[in-house]
């Protein structure tokens, strides 16, 4: 591994060319990566954000907020909140209270087209 920092010129002495053949569609014959060894992603740490609603406003609105404004979310109080992993959704839930904090009742898991 080099330890140049990226986008910045290395000296080279030489420089060999080497052909690659072209990859063709080829038939899969062995297993998947992860086929069977799922567990290999148990302890993967991930950050799913929950969204309960949006706000449309102007700069103008925003920059005048103040301790005790109130910014109204478009979206009813019992409707859904969204978990979303990296931008997608991935369950729909109700918000409750678990001690001093929210949770999410799981009411709906997204289905994947594979």
């Amino acid at each position: 591994m080099s330890n140049t920092p990226p986008n910045q010129a290395v000296a080279v002495d030489t420089v060999q060319e080497i052909e690659l053949s072209e990859l063709r569609g080829q038939n899969s014959l062995g297993a998947g990566v992860l086929s069977g060894n799922m567990g290999l992603l148990n302890g993967l740490s991930v950050t799913l954000n929950v969204v309960v609603g949006e706000v449309t406003t102007t700069l103008g609105e925003l920059m005048n907020l103040k301790e005790s404004s109130v910014l109204k979310v478009e979206k009813e109080v019992d409707s859904p909140v969204d978990v979303v992993l990296n931008g997608n959704v991935v369950a729909r839930g109700r918000l409750v209270v678990v001690d001093d904090s929210f949770g999410i009742k799981v009411t709906e898991i997204a289905s994947f087209a594979q």
